[in-house]
């Protein structure tokens, strides 16, 4: 992990050590030096965890051709996300001295949080002029940014002369005045050379500009294949093999609406006892972040409103890596989310020809067709949230059809390969508007 000056960056490689008769990733960097058909592009990413963002930017990075292409990655933070990047065996710096704004409907800081937004106003000149030091001390093409949150960083490629690429993964949140929310919109606009949206409803908060090309995140098919099977993830879980079975992705959590879906269970286990419920991903602990944010709090309120005779029914697995055998295992997937946001569960699962009961907000208006691929129910709505489910529960022919007509669309919108190459097109594009330039 580097902590010191830009200039000493310690540079660390997935590869274990050269193949006999292959050309290491160093020799090939010395080799890029002199070639001019080569495009270097520094990727820069902001978070931990596996989510969304770093698995998308994993498929694209695994569809670079590495002779036209040289990829480096520069992560704010030693993660999971970090390793997977080093298993490709592109070279990945990480850099905690580096610093990024959220303000997104994921992540954002209300007026009781004033404290983090001072503090993230205070980091914001250090990571501008620290990350051109760093841009000066190495030689990029394109600095692809995998987040609206890079704003410093943004300012700072846009200020060394370099060309951007601004994935725009999240719906800005619109905050108390629109003050952050617009000082973010303008950055982006006029720093970004092509920005890239995941999503529609992503597009539409952005100043509107030629130069955005929405792109939907990716789902790579041989992960996500329909055909595994998910027998032994009900053998772990004590699930048997013929009992109805809904999951939900994202663990608890009050934006991915993880207690509606528990009152929405409650209700469909009156009708249907032999059905399981599974909320799969993290659980809230005891620190004292989760004590201030009142993530610990939400935890309590679900927990709690689970009774003990229905508690064998209702499942918390926690943070797992093996989401399609997870999905290959269920019957239909819930995303009962309170905000609106890119639900990439709702393509894995269509990939997966599971059908898809999610919220009507934006994001999963454009992941599933209602009443084809899955049905869409107003959030916060229990009941008819349970009564998507049931429909889907008591008709198995239903959920063929839907879940074949999900894999359809999935593979129409979301293959990793069709969208990786949409992705280079606009870096071809914007390598010859340079030359021309």
């Amino acid at each position: 992990m580097y902590t010191g000056s830009p200039m000493q960056t310690k540079q660390v490689s997935g590869n274990v050590g050269p193949v006999p008769g292959s050309v290491t990733r160093l020799e090939r960097r010395y080799e890029n030096k002199t070639r001019k058909d080569v495009t270097r592009i520094l990727y820069v990413h902001h978070g931990k965890g596996m989510g969304g963002a770093p698995l998308s930017l994993l498929y694209l990075l695994r569809g670079l051709d590495r002779e036209r292409f040289e990829a480096t990655v520069l992560c704010l933070h030693e993660s999971e996300a970090s390793e997977k990047f080093r298993s490709e065996g592109v070279e990945v710096i990480v850099d905690e001295a580096l610093h990024d704004f959220s303000h997104t409907n994921v992540l954002w800081y209300p007026w009781w949080q004033f404290p983090k937004t001072l503090l993230r106003i205070a980091q914001f000149a250090p990571t501008y002029f620290r990350a051109r030091r760093f841009l000066r001390s190495r030689q990029f093409d394109i600095v692809h940014l995998n987040t609206s949150t890079l704003t410093a960083f943004g300012l700072a490629a846009r200020h060394e002369g370099l060309r951007i690429v601004w994935h725009i993964r999240e719906p800005l949140h619109p905050g108390y005045l629109g003050i952050r929310r617009g000082i973010i919109r303008r950055i982006i606009h006029r720093c970004a050379d092509i920005i890239i949206p995941i999503c529609h409803h992503d597009a539409e908060q952005l100043i509107p500009d030629p130069r955005i090309h929405v792109v939907y995140n990716f789902i790579d098919f041989t992960q996500f294949d329909a055909c595994i099977d998910g027998g032994s993830v009900r053998r772990e879980l004590g699930i048997p093999m013929h009992a109805p079975l809904v999951l939900m992705l994202g663990g608890v959590s009050k934006i991915k609406g993880t207690l509606t879906f528990i009152d929405a269970a409650l209700r469909l286990l009156d009708s249907h006892p032999q059905s399981y419920f599974v909320v799969a991903g993290p659980i809230p602990d005891n620190s004292l972040r989760n004590r201030i944010n009142t993530s610990r709090v939400y935890r309590d309120v679900v927990f709690g409103r689970i009774p003990e005779a229905k508690r064998r029914h209702v499942l918390f697995p926690g943070v797992r890596s093996d989401i399609p055998e997870l999905l290959a295992a269920s019957d239909i997937l819930c995303v009962p989310s309170t905000v609106a946001h890119f639900a990439r569960p709702a393509i894995e699962a269509a990939a997966m020809r599971v059908p898809v009961v999610a919220s009507d907000l934006g994001g999963p208006r454009e992941l599933l067709r209602d009443g084809e691929t899955g049905y869409l129910v107003p959030s916060g709505d229990v009941a008819a949230m349970s009564e998507a489910m049931r429909r889907l529960l008591d008709d198995p022919p239903l959920r063929e059809r839907m879940g074949l007509a999900g894999e359809r669309m999935a593979k129409e919108k979301f293959d990793a390969k069709k969208n990786t190459a949409v992705v280079i097109q606009l870096y071809d594009g914007l390598m010859k508007k340079r030359a021309q330039d």
